[in-house]
């Protein structure tokens, strides 16, 4: 196919390739679904970073990220503004780390429950299916976006992920050089 009119619908992964979830969900449902997701017919391991969040319509509500996961399980260490600086190391306490990581992980634990809502990164940027690869680039690098989702008609339809951009755009490049 060339790529010289290739758009992002041409490329994107439908939301069968994708994990979603709808936002009645968990954290600990979230995190499932991010370790687990394999779309049928791919090999794995499918591990996946983020997923996005829809309606019982199938409209976008936003995106759960690895990250935002993080900070809501572990909120008392990585939201805290005055952590100070470990003063060294003891005979009994050699690393903070292993100090804290019974701690840490108890109050994940605690979290696991929480409503998706907690982590749902909402007004996210959508990319229309129609929208052309060069376009996609563009947006995607300069907002630092690996994954968006692309809409068609005001409806989710799928994702487009970075990877697949820069491999068609530079499979044209490749073929434009070999002429």
């Amino acid at each position: 196919m060339s790529t010289e009119n290739q758009m992002v619908r041409d490329i994107m992964l439908p939301l069968s390739a994708f994990p979603c979830m709808k936002e009645s969900g968990t954290v600990h449902e979230a995190i499932q679904q991010l370790r687990s997701f394999c779309p049928i017919g791919s090999s794995g391991p499918c591990g996946f970073s983020e997923l996005m969040v829809v309606n019982d319509l199938g409209g976008l509500i936003g995106r759960v990220t690895q990250q935002g996961i993080l900070r809501v399980l572990f909120s008392t260490l990585l939201d805290s503004v005055d952590i100070k600086a470990f003063e060294g190391k003891t005979k009994e306490y050699s690393d903070l780390a292993t100090l804290l990581n019974g701690v840490m992980m108890r109050e994940g634990v605690n979290h696991l429950n929480a409503s998706l809502a907690k982590v749902i990164e909402k007004g996210i940027r959508v990319l229309p299916a129609s929208t052309d690869l060069i376009h996609a680039m563009s947006v995607m690098v300069i907002g630092k976006e690996t994954v968006l989702p692309v809409v068609d008609l005001g409806k989710l339809v799928g994702v487009i992920k970075l990877a697949e951009v820069f491999g068609a755009l530079g499979d044209k490049l490749i073929a434009m050089n070999s002429k």
